[in-house]
């Protein structure tokens, strides 16, 4: 069984997609669509490494990333954004290891993922 992630992303087949391609690569995928699943995820299970999306419908990454650095202190953590620098800066200063811009290479995000580990 691979590492567990946590994929918090609002578009269904963007999250399809880096799922799959992340699960061949050896992680074990949980994945959410909003903040309000990826929080009952996070009360029913522990995890290391999180990929979050910064503009969710229901809140924001920054808030999902606050509440799993509170479970899971040393969980390492990777935000993805359209929104450039200022997000970038607001992830770092929040607790995220890494930021990563949209559109997403999924060889550049395994690459960062990997990284962390």
């Amino acid at each position: 069984m691979g590492k567990k992630l946590l994929l918090v992303e609002d578009d269904i087949v963007f999250s399809k997609l880096i799922s799959k391609f992340l699960d061949k690569n050896g992680f074990e995928v949980s994945d959410a669509k909003n903040g309000k699943d990826a929080l009952q995820i996070l009360e029913a299970d522990h995890f290391e490494l999180a990929i979050l999306d910064y503009r969710l419908p229901d809140m924001n990454g920054l808030d999902v990333l606050t509440l799993l650095k509170e479970k899971s202190p040393k969980a390492k953590v990777v935000l993805m954004t359209r929104f450039g620098e200022e997000a970038a800066a607001k992830a770092i200063g929040a607790g995220a290891d890494a930021f990563i811009s949209k559109p997403i290479n999924p060889e550049e995000l395994l690459e960062v993922v990997n990284r962390l580990q």
